[in-house]
């Protein structure tokens, strides 16, 4: 825990103006040089979304519930894609962070601990855009609920895991030059092994085996905390909300375990 401590301090404490500077930075130099810039931000996870929806929620709608509403459906699947995007994203950029700053990294006085935070805190962009639409369906389909103010909630956990997995994959990424390109192909096929495509009745028609594998991926209960909340408005998978923070907590506390450890031998080995 102390190492956690360590990290938490220097990122959210003492190095917090640096973090939010440099993910500033890294959100603007993504889209540097395209015609639109910094509004591909908005319109890539736009996009994104109108795709998945439109497919899966009317192409091939799948009934829901017994009111057979299309955008019921929509806002589950909404609900779920939009921090799996999030993730997923962060995942796959986690290796090269501190591949891509090797200057900074050799330095002996710059906290290399804000180069995993600030990609954490500039991958959240689409989070932020995917969560304004999806409310606005799940609101004008399902209607309000107190179950949406456990959002906050779940934001902070899944940064946490969104943390824990910047700094174990950013620790890995510098001796394991191929795992940005791994974590991409888990990253694609991780969509369709969560309930993120797959709405309910399609999962309880899946054979026994292939409902088991999706309960036993860690990312499917942040999805179904996710349905809970935001379209479901109960407590519908409640184990869900005991294995997503823990699962959280295990990945941040052993991403911080594994980065103070090696730390000292980074500079060398880039």
């Amino acid at each position: 825990m102390s190492a956690l401590a360590a990290i938490l301090r220097s990122t959210l404490l003492r190095n917090r103006e640096l973090t939010l500077e440099l993910a500033r930075r890294e959100v603007m130099e993504r889209y540097a040089g395209a015609a639109l810039g910094s509004i591909w931000a908005v319109l890539t996870p736009l996009l994104t979304m109108g795709i998945y929806v439109g497919l899966f929620g009317f192409v091939f709608p799948t009934r829901f519930g017994t009111t057979g509403s299309p955008w019921l459906g929509a806002a589950l699947i909404l609900s779920g894609l939009v921090p799996w995007i999030t993730v997923a994203d962060c995942a796959v950029r986690a290796p090269s962070v501190l591949l891509a700053h090797r200057a900074l990294v050799r330095q002996v006085v710059f906290p290399i601990e804000v180069l995993p935070a600030k990609s954490a805190i500039a991958c959240l962009v689409p989070q932020g855009v995917g969560t304004v639409v999806g409310l606005a369906i799940a609101l004008s389909t399902a209607g309000p609920s107190p179950m949406l103010a456990l959002l906050p909630v779940l934001w902070i956990v899944q940064i946490a895991l969104m943390l824990g997995l910047m700094l174990l994959l950013a620790t890995l990424g510098v001796w394991l030059r191929d795992l940005r390109e791994i974590m991409a192909f888990l990253a694609n096929v991780g969509l369709y092994i969560a309930p993120i495509l797959l709405l309910p009745q399609v999962i309880d028609a899946l054979p026994r085996p292939a409902q088991w594998l999706i309960m036993a991926n860690p990312f499917s209960h942040m999805v179904w905390c996710y349905h809970d909340a935001v379209v479901l408005q109960s407590f519908a998978h409640p184990w869900s909300w005991l294995v997503f923070p823990a699962f959280a907590a295990c990945a941040l506390a052993l991403g911080a375990r594994l980065f103070t450890r090696l730390k000292p031998a980074m500079g060398e080995a880039l």
